[in-house]
């Protein structure tokens, strides 16, 4: 039996993102023994949405890292993935994390961006509440345009690669953490929405 060390070091076995076994776990699925998991998954995930299994012919799945052993995570990576975990704790627990919102970014802002990836973002409620004056701002999904079979208007029917999705991913860490600002007045006028 294989135990992993912790939420991360599962995603690392099972080949999947951190934020898809923080996700999972939290619909039931065991985090104390590889097996376990993989057993949970087998009986829990529709087999077209596990990576790797995808029957997109236009999915490119990335190839996986060639070091043996990851290298230990920075101080930097460890402080801003503590203060994600509690953050997260009071969000769930239904309090407000206003005050911790600039010691997070700071944090985030801290870890070197080769490591950035190992920042263990927990979940999306932290996230949407660092990127809030951003998501604010942008138009309801539900009423962005659409073609005719439901498509995003502004896609062009390629699935999104692990490349591009490493790419935006660290476009989102760089606005929540603060590197990256928008000038809210004009991004709203683009989008025809109100400005925070």
């Amino acid at each position: 039996m294989t135990t992993p060390r912790n939420q991360t070091h599962l995603a690392e076995l099972l080949g999947i993102a951190k934020s898809a076994v923080s996700a999972q776990a939290k619909r039931g699925m065991p985090t104390d023994s590889l097996e376990a998991a993989q057993q949970w998954r087998t009986q829990h995930i529709d087999p077209a949405r596990k990576k790797g299994a995808r029957l997109d012919a236009h999915y490119q799945p990335s190839r996986p890292a060639q070091r043996p052993h990851p290298a230990p995570a920075s101080d930097a990576v460890a402080q801003a993935s503590g203060l994600m975990e509690v953050a997260e704790s009071a969000l769930l627990s239904g309090q407000c994390i206003d005050a911790l919102v600039p010691a997070l970014r700071a944090a985030l802002r801290a870890v070197p961006v080769p490591e950035r990836a190992s920042v263990d973002l927990v979940g999306l409620p932290v996230m949407r509440v660092l990127l809030a004056h951003v998501l604010d701002v942008l138009p309801d999904r539900a009423t962005n345009p659409t073609n005719d079979d439901g498509t995003p208007f502004y896609s062009d029917g390629e699935a999104v690669t692990d490349e591009d999705a490493s790419f935006m991913g660290a476009v989102w860490y760089s606005i929540a953490c603060g590197e990256l600002v928008f000038d809210l007045d004009a991004l709203a006028d683009f989008y025809g929405t109100a400005a925070p």
